[in-house]
């Protein structure tokens, strides 16, 4: 299946690819998140994994302009010509 893939944010000035189709075997969020962390450049990935190997927890990301955590997490079934979006929320004092 072909997945759209955005990046917003400081992780757009990061990536080769702000904008991009993946194609994928898997049928999650999960699938397509490692699928990223196997062929997304250094710079992308220290902005977006933490040093555990997980998501950053001020990551956003959505499915179809959907909050990902309310379609089940990672775990979220994708479907073909779905759109993910990665937004890192901003922090500041």
């Amino acid at each position: 299946m072909r997945i759209r893939v955005r990046y917003l944010a400081v992780l757009k000035g990061l990536a080769k690819q702000p904008e991009k189709t993946v194609t994928l075997e898997g049928a999650s969020l999960s699938d397509l998140i490692e699928i990223l962390r196997q062929t997304e450049d250094g710079s992308l990935k220290s902005r977006f994994f933490a040093s555990s190997g997980e998501v950053r927890p001020d990551l956003l990301i959505f499915i179809n302009g959907v909050d990902h955590s309310l379609l089940g997490g990672r775990s979220a079934v994708l479907k073909d010509d779905d759109e993910v979006t990665f937004l890192p929320s901003v922090h500041g004092g």
